[in-house]
């Protein structure tokens, strides 16, 4: 077999093993063809500090080399850095006899620390396919066959530098893999990393649902154990407010009697909203209610507030569309989350307003309903607030009014548990529209709900 193509063989045997192992090879297989005493194989670096070469193996028949940690810069002052440069290929006799008339020069301090002495050099530049030098071969020490040292000759330098090509596809090759690989078991640690995270993530889910079943459960219970003695207050308020037992004597103490039974309604309605958020969020409405029951709703509600309206000076309107739609809903969730949005619009309404109720057949064919007053208005923040459970826009009108917050929450609570959404559209000083859009009840389910009596 042609040496050169032995040569190429044994550099380009293996083209999935590591760079360190690569380039030991590719220097051995240098040193055996020129029979070479020593080497480096430097690997051409550049970024955004410059360009440099790395040694990347380093072998020597006399000495034990410990890894290198230097760097040679791609300047004309060294050998190798001569190379790099120019491209070139430089032969030297003896590198301590080389002519003050060129530029570079060898570095003398790995003989002077180890006690080595070189003499015969040869290095070559490894080019790419464009003509970039993308590594550097340094052999030094031609062994002799007789005891006398032999300089390095022009055949062997030619050789390699015809070979770099190759040589340096094989060395490109190497880095790729090496990339690969290395891009590899960074994704594989990513993965590893955000299949962890997604354990926790599911714990904490895991944990959040257990709370909020807890926090439910809390509630409804503590619910509940209040409704039981507020129902007494109320009670037994009412009755001596009405003096049911004979009169009470001072006039202070109906006054007073008043306020506990005003105060006790007051906190029975947050007591009831909260056990409805609690209801509706834990459990999917039966929605055996149909259009027509849908529509009348929206009029019952609406007329049940004309009075409340005309005695706050504000116009309320009620369209209600004579076409039919496709939908099922819950009568009492909705008449809930109704009556919650117009006791809104009319309360944040200053006088000499409008409130406006409508509701007809949306675009899909389901039920839309709308309830738009000409009031205060809010912010895109005033409408994210006001739909959190207790969140209350902090306006000097709206502090006017009393009341926990939760008329919003258990609005959308109700209407997400019917399989609808609501939309809030508001601008400081335009007013607020409030839109229900509830799925068009298609055959099929409609079908399946009769199946299971719903």
């Amino acid at each position: 077999m042609h040496p050169i193509v032995e040569f190429l063989k044994a550099v380009d045997r293996n083209a999935g093993e590591p760079m360190p192992v690569l380039l030991d090879r590719i220097l051995a297989e240098c040193r055996a063809y020129t029979d070479a005493e020593a080497g480096t194989v430097f690997l051409l670096r550049d970024d955004a500090d410059g360009r440099w070469l790395q040694p990347m193996s380093l072998q020597n028949d006399v000495l034990a080399l410990e890894p290198a940690d230097f760097i040679v810069p791609v300047d004309e002052k060294s050998i190798a850095g001569y190379v790099a440069a120019t491209g070139a290929s430089l032969l030297i006799e003896d590198a301590y006899e080389i002519p003050a008339d060129v530029p570079y020069r060898f570095n003398t301090a790995f003989d002077d620390c180890t006690g080595y002495r070189t003499r015969s050099v040869a290095c070559v530049a490894l080019r790419r396919n464009d003509g970039g030098v993308c590594a550097v071969v340094q052999l030094i020490n031609r062994k002799p066959a007789e005891g006398r040292p032999l300089p390095f000759d022009a055949g062997q330098t030619d050789f390699i530098a015809a070979a770099g090509v190759i040589v340096a596809g094989v060395i490109e090759r190497a880095e790729m893999v090496g990339k690969l690989a290395e891009r590899n078991r960074e994704l594989r640690r990513q993965y590893a990393t955000i299949e962890a995270l997604q354990a926790e993530t599911e714990a904490a889910l895991r944990e959040a649902r257990r709370s909020d079943e807890a926090k439910s459960r809390f509630l409804a219970c503590i619910g509940h154990e209040l409704k039981t003695p507020l129902n007494a207050i109320i009670g037994f308020s009412e009755l001596m407010k009405n003096e049911g037992f004979g009169p009470l004597g001072h006039p202070s103490y109906r006054a007073f009697v008043g306020d506990i039974a005003d105060g006790g309604h007051r906190l029975l309605a947050i007591v009831n909203d909260i056990l409805s958020i609690v209801g509706a969020e834990s459990n999917a409405r039966a929605l055996r209610d149909d259009w027509k029951a849908a529509y009348a709703c929206v009029e019952d509600a609406a007329r049940s507030y004309f009075e409340i309206a005309a005695e706050a000076n504000v116009i309320l309107a009620a369209d209600i569309a004579d076409e039919p739609c496709a939908c099922a809903v819950d009568r009492i969730a909705l008449r809930t989350a109704l009556e919650r949005l117009i006791d809104n619009a009319v309360k944040f309404t200053p006088a000499g307003g409008e409130v406006c109720i409508a509701v007809g057949p949306a675009a899909d064919g389901g039920l839309w309903i709308e309830i738009a007053d000409t009031g205060i208005g809010m912010t895109d923040a005033d409408v994210a607030t006001a739909l959190t459970p207790f969140g209350q826009v902090d306006s000097s009108y709206s502090r006017h009014f009393e009341g926990a917050g939760l008329g919003l929450t258990l609005a959308l609570a109700q209407t997400r548990a019917m399989n609808g959404a609501l939309a809030v559209r508001s601008a400081p000083g335009q007013g607020t529209t409030v839109e229900l859009l509830f799925p068009a009840r298609t055959p099929a389910a409609a079908e399946a709900n009769r199946a299971t009596g719903t």
